[in-house]
C-alpha cells in the first residue's frame, strides 16, 4: 500500500511537472513568436527608414542636381535676355551706346539687325521733349556692323549704365554749369569705364561718319563695332563682369502671360513735350511691334518705369536738361498681349523689379524696351 501511494504521488509529481514544463514552454514559444516579430517589426522599421532616407538624399542629390543645372543654364545664358550666348561672353561685361532718336537720325543704325540688335533698349528724355536711346548688348564681339547716330552723354543714363557694370561708348557728354551737375563729373566722380569719341586718340578706326543720308554732319557719327574689343583692350579695361554691381534678371522657362489684363496696344508718351511711342502686340510671332523708329522694330517685353525727374537749365544753355532720380518708382510690365503692375528701385547698386507683392517679376526669354517715363512731367501710358 505504501508503494501504491509513493508510486501515485511520483505519477502526481511527474504530472504537475509536465504541467510546469508545458506552461514554461508554452511561455518560452510565446515570448520567442515575441521576439522574433520584435526582430521582424525592428528591421522592417530600419529598412523603412533606410528607404526614407534613401529617398530623402535622392530628393536632395536631384534638388541640387536641378539648381546645379539651372545656375549652369543661367550662367550660360545672356543675363540681358535670357537667351543663349555665345561661350566666349559668358560672364563678360556688357556694352551700353547712347544713341540719337530724333527725326533725322531715323532709322538708326544697328537698331534692327537681324542678328544683333540691342538687348536692351533704353528711351527717356534728355532736353526739350527729345529722347535719346541708350542700347545694351551682353555680347561686346556680337554687335551689328554700325551703331548709330551716336550722341552724347547725359548723366541719368551713365548711371543707368552702371546698374549693368556696362562699358560706357558715347560721343561727346554734357558738361557742370551753375547748379547743373553734367556727365563728364559723373563719369569722374563714378570712375565709369567709357571711350568717348571726343578724347579717343587709339590705334583702331572706332568712330567715323556715315553720310549716306542728305542730314547734317550731327546725325552721321556712327561705331564701327569690330574694331570695339581691341579699343577696349587699348584701355586696359576689365572684361569680366562683376556680380556685386550687375543686376540679374529672372527669366521663365517658357513664355507666360502676367495677368488676365490684355494690353495689346501701347502709347507711350515720355514725357508732356516729347513724341509718343505706339506698340502693337502680334499673336503669330508673339511680340510686340512698332515703327515709330522708322525700322521693324519688335520686343517680346516692353517695361514701363515711371520716374520723378526734374528740369535744369544750365547757365548759357537755351534748353533745360530733364533728370532723373533713378531711386524707386512704379511701372508696369506687358509681355504676352498681357500687362501687369510693377515696382522699381535701385537697391545695392542693382536693379530690382517686384510685383504688388514685392516677389521679384521673371522676364520671359527674349529683348526688352524700357521707357523712361516723367511721372510728374506728363509721362504716361494708355493700354488698349
Amino acid at each position: 500500500m505504501k508503494k501504491s501511494l509513493i508510486k501515485k504521488l511520483s505519477i502526481l509529481f511527474l504530472l504537475v511537472a509536465l504541467a510546469f514544463s508545458s506552461l514554461f514552454l508554452a511561455d518560452l514559444i510565446k515570448k520567442e513568436k515575441i521576439r522574433k516579430e520584435e526582430e521582424a517589426a525592428a528591421l522592417r522599421a530600419k529598412e523603412e527608414a533606410e528607404r526614407i532616407a534613401a529617398e530623402k538624399e535622392a530628393a536632395r542629390l536631384a534638388e541640387e542636381e536641378a539648381k546645379r543645372k539651372a545656375e549652369e543654364d543661367r550662367r550660360t545664358r545672356n543675363p540681358l535676355t535670357g537667351l543663349k550666348m555665345a561661350e566666349s561672353a559668358i560672364g563678360k561685361r556688357p556694352a551700353a551706346f547712347m544713341v540719337e532718336n530724333t527725326p533725322p537720325a531715323r532709322p538708326q543704325w544697328g537698331m534692327d539687325d537681324a542678328r544683333y540688335s540691342p538687348d536692351i533698349i533704353l528711351e527717356g528724355e534728355v532736353e526739350g521733349g527729345i529722347t535719346r536711346t541708350m542700347w545694351l548688348f551682353a555680347d561686346f564681339n556680337a554687335l551689328p556692323e554700325l551703331i548709330g547716330p551716336m550722341r552724347s552723354a547725359r548723366p541719368p543714363y551713365v548711371r543707368f549704365s552702371e546698374l549693368f557694370d556696362a562699358i560706357y561708348i558715347h560721343w561727346g557728354q554734357s558738361d557742370s554749369a551753375g547748379t547743373y551737375i553734367g556727365a563728364s563729373d559723373v563719369i569722374a566722380r563714378d570712375g565709369v569705364d567709357n571711350i568717348n569719341q571726343l578724347q579717343y586718340r587709339g590705334q583702331v578706326e572706332l568712330f567715323g561718319r556715315n553720310r549716306e543720308r542728305d542730314v547734317a554732319i550731327e546725325h552721321t557719327g556712327v561705331v564701327y563695332t569690330k574694331n570695339l574689343p581691341q579699343a577696349i583692350a587699348e584701355y586696359g579695361y576689365r572684361t569680366e563682369r562683376n556680380p556685386d554691381h550687375f543686376s540679374n534678371f529672372e527669366f521663365t522657362d517658357e513664355d507666360l502671360t502676367v495677368s488676365n489684363t490684355p494690353a495689346k496696344d501701347l502709347v507711350i508718351t515720355i514725357s508732356s513735350r516729347s513724341w509718343v511711342k505706339h506698340w502693337t502686340y502680334s499673336d503669330s510671332d508673339k511680340l510686340y511691334h512698332t515703327d515709330d523708329f522708322e525700322n521693324k522694330l519688335t520686343r517680346k517685353n516692353i517695361l514701363i518705369f515711371y520716374d520723378e525727374t526734374e528740369y535744369i537749365t544750365k547757365p548759357g544753355a537755351h534748353f533745360s536738361y530733364c533728370n532723373y532720380h533713378l531711386d524707386h518708382g512704379t511701372g508696369k510690365y506687358a509681355t504676352m498681349g498681357t500687362v501687369m503692375d510693377i515696382k522699381w528701385a535701385v537697391e545695392k547698386e542693382k536693379l530690382v523689379i517686384r510685383d504688388s507683392n514685392d516677389q521679384i517679376v521673371p522676364l520671359n526669354r527674349g529683348k526688352t524696351y524700357i521707357a523712361w517715363i516723367s511721372s510728374n512731367l506728363g509721362g504716361d501710358i494708355q493700354i488698349n
